[in-house]
């Protein structure tokens, strides 16, 4: 059984990441995921401009619509992605499940950006029951996947130490390393703030922030996405160091050696070891995570209590800036 699924929202990651690269090698938007995947079928996109919807007309060969309600009752689908504008997430949910019952909602984050906001759409997915996910995309990447064993089985150490640079808002981009190192790292403890930082586009703060993770303690600080965009995590632990460059498109590890030149001393090995990443082609893993979670099998896609629990730890931040 294929699953009809509908994207609304049809900017860069509903559709336009992957429009001009090879299908085969790239899967970056919802649009494109849905349409090489065998367990979902395309059936629609919806978004108010005009543009828009011709271009996605074209490239996918099925109905664009301008309307969500009138998209929901033609289409009937069953899968829905919610990649509207974050401060109309609760606006879109409401008429998604005023109109249609479908049984899985994909929600682009994070979920919102009013922490009430946020509950309301987890609990009224949950009374309506229908799963509700939140693509913070990485934690379906296999490369992510292997670093979360590899810190769950010891060969990475906890107990560590770290550098992460977001930028883009505390919110919008660096929710996602957040909840990532959560994924990684356990619960956050606690939080200092040492920079408030600036408001990004007016609404996104972009403080530096010192957080305590049951596994280590991460220094997060701002870059200017202006200058050029900047995200990666660096982890130094007892037994070697993590490199996640460029947003995860790399990853490196360096185990300890033994120094070659100074007896009794060790060091990072010289030649890192790369643990392959899967960026390119995100969103297929995550359709696949979501087939798995259906199934009743066991999955990595950040659930919505999850989500909320990332939006929890945001909100105490932004209530002392």
């Amino acid at each position: 059984m294929t699953l009809r699924s509908l994207v609304v929202g049809l900017g860069q990651v509903g559709m336009g990441y992957d429009l001009n690269h090879n299908p085969e090698q790239f899967v970056m938007s919802h649009a494109r995921a849905f349409q090489v995947h065998s367990a979902f079928k395309l059936v629609g996109g919806v978004d108010p401009d005009a543009d828009q919807i011709s271009l996605f007309e074209s490239e996918y060969g099925c109905s664009g619509y301008s309307d969500l309600t009138c998209a929901l009752k033609e289409l009937n689908p069953d899968v829905i992605v919610i990649a509207t504008p974050t401060v109309n997430h609760l606006q879109t949910l409401d008429t998604i499940l005023s109109e249609s019952n479908p049984k899985i909602i994909i929600c682009e984050k994070p979920l919102a950006y009013d922490l009430n906001d946020a509950t309301k759409m987890t609990e009224s997915c949950g009374a309506a029951g229908i799963k509700l996910f939140v693509n913070y995309m990485r934690r379906v990447d296999t490369g992510v996947i292997e670093i979360k064993n590899r810190i769950d089985s010891g060969l990475i150490s906890p107990d560590s130490k770290g550098v992460c640079w977001y930028s883009k808002g505390l919110f919008n981009n660096g929710s996602h390393f957040l909840n990532l190192l959560q994924y990684w790292l356990g619960d956050v403890l606690n939080f200092d703030v040492i920079e408030k930082g600036r408001l990004w586009d007016d609404i996104d703060p972009e403080p530096d922030v010192r957080v305590v993770f049951e596994k280590g303690t991460i220094l997060f600080l701002a870059a200017k996405e202006e200058h050029y965009s900047h995200y990666t995590i660096e982890i130094i632990s007892k037994n070697g160091r993590l490199e996640y460059r460029r947003g995860g498109a790399e990853i490196l590890w360096q185990p300890i050696i033994d120094d070659p030149t100074y007896e009794g001393y060790q060091i990072l090995s010289l030649t890192p070891e790369i643990i392959p990443s899967e960026l390119d082609r995100v969103q297929i893993h995550i359709l696949d995570h979501v087939a798995k979670s259906l199934n009743g099998h066991q999955s990595s896609i950040c659930t919505a209590d999850e989500a909320l629990n990332t939006l929890k730890v945001l909100d105490e931040i932004g209530k002392v800036l």
